[in-house]
């Protein structure tokens, strides 16, 4: 179904810093790949979008989304495989060095995944405890993503509980040599901000952060290439706006949470 190198430095891509960044060409075999692609979810199912640059979305919170996976077999079936105790921890122990450098994470030992988040009392206390051993429960966020002409992600660095994010672009034959459809990363050129909550900025705000910091890396928006990248004060990452008249943007989001 698809290929994960047990090492960060067998990827195409390893960037350290200032935060780590990976990408893996040819990810998915080929012809999985293809029905992933054939099968992507229509606008249809997409009811939700961002405020700030208008981006729709699709994940595992919303009814919608099991609605798809009930009528996509190859969607379905990757889906299984993603939430999951295994891939979770193939993930984490990928990860495991380099969210040590994260001062906000060098306690983290091992991962718990759970498939359901439970909010009781014991269930809080038990997990406050592990916490405090090192323990993290985890769970796994699964968002498709659509963007039109004239949408854009603001510069942000993702919400706090944020572990790993990965990427899968989904583009039309033309879109993959479109340099303004990838995601760009961003690292510091005057005032540092190093905010561990990097909300999503407003129009404001975003100025005043392109006068601060410049585009060191740009993820190219490639068919069949996991994208990955670890969530730290300084991972500040954006999309530029959207120019496809003719097509969408379309692209996975597979996010690791701490619950």
């Amino acid at each position: 179904m698809f290929n994960l190198p047990k090492n960060l430095n067998e990827f195409d891509v390893n960037i350290n810093k200032p935060f780590s960044i990976f990408e893996k060409k040819n990810f998915f075999d080929h012809e999985f790949f293809k029905k992933l692609h054939n099968e992507f979810p229509s606008e249809n199912y997409f009811h939700s979008k961002h405020d700030l640059g208008n981006k729709k979305y699709l994940n595992n919170k919303d009814k919608n989304f099991f609605i798809f996976l009930s009528r996509s077999d190859s969607w379905s079936n990757f889906y299984n495989a993603i939430n999951s105790k295994k891939f979770l921890n193939e993930i984490f122990l990928l990860c495991k060095k380099s969210l040590f450098s994260i001062e906000e994470r060098k306690r983290i030992k091992r991962i718990d995944f759970k498939a359901k988040v439970k909010r009781d009392l014991l269930s809080r206390a038990i997990r406050k405890l592990k916490n405090l051993l090192g323990i993290y429960e985890v769970r796994i966020g699964f968002e498709f993503s659509l963007m039109k002409n004239k949408d854009y992600i603001p510069p942000h660095n993702d919400t706090e509980n944020k572990l790993v994010s990965l990427m899968v672009y989904f583009p039309e034959e033309h879109q993959d040599k479109d340099k303004n459809l990838g995601t760009n990363f961003f690292r510091s050129t005057k005032e540092n901000y190093n905010l561990w909550k990097g909300d999503m900025m407003n129009e404001i705000e975003s100025k005043e952060f392109y006068k601060n910091y410049s585009i060191f890396y740009t993820s190219k928006f490639e068919k069949n290439k996991l994208v990955g990248f670890l969530k730290s004060s300084e991972s500040w990452h954006d999309v530029s706006i959207i120019n496809t008249k003719s097509n969408l943007r379309k692209s996975l989001n597979i996010n690791l949470y701490k619950i």
